[in-house]
């Protein structure tokens, strides 16, 4: 990490110190980070965590549950639904049909490292399950023959 960037990140890390320890302070600050270094990896979390006296799962809860903190420097985030309503429409199949097409490795990153895939529980819209969603936008009604159409979509 360059000069600068560290001392970026060193400001930051200053002035959270001096906050009251609430999780939405936490948040802010993981934001700034991931704004100075583009995503939070383990190496600034577990600096984050040691600035503010906390465990550094406390961190990873709040990266983990939030739609824009990232631990991989990707472009796309794809969440597909597991909820029963998608499981029933044939949503598992479509899951694995993802991981099988973007080459999904254990952490939920493509062989490229541009698209993260995760899975919720359920999205929200069961009337047109099966849903996925892709950078906070849903797609419903969700096929085989769509999922290929949106990939090619994403890889332009």
């Amino acid at each position: 990490m360059d000069q600068k960037k560290q001392e970026q990140i060193q400001e930051i890390f200053s002035f959270y110190q001096k906050q009251p320890g609430e999780q939405e302070n936490h948040r802010a600050m993981l934001e700034e980070l991931q704004e100075v270094y583009g995503f939070l990896s383990e190496e600034i979390l577990e600096q984050a965590a040691e600035a503010l006296h906390i465990k550094v799962t406390v961190l990873s809860c709040l990266v983990k549950y939030s739609s824009t903190l990232k631990l991989a420097p990707y472009q796309r985030k794809i969440v597909a639904c597991t909820g029963e309503r998608c499981g029933n429409k044939n949503g598992l199949y479509l899951l694995n049909k993802l991981k099988q097409e973007l080459k999904i490795d254990k952490n939920g990153l493509s062989k490229d490292k541009k698209i993260f895939l995760s899975t919720q529980n359920c999205l929200k819209h069961c009337k047109t399950s099966p849903n996925i969603m892709i950078d906070g936008e849903i797609y419903t009604h969700m096929t085989e023959e769509r999922i290929m159409e949106i990939l090619k979509k994403l890889g332009e």
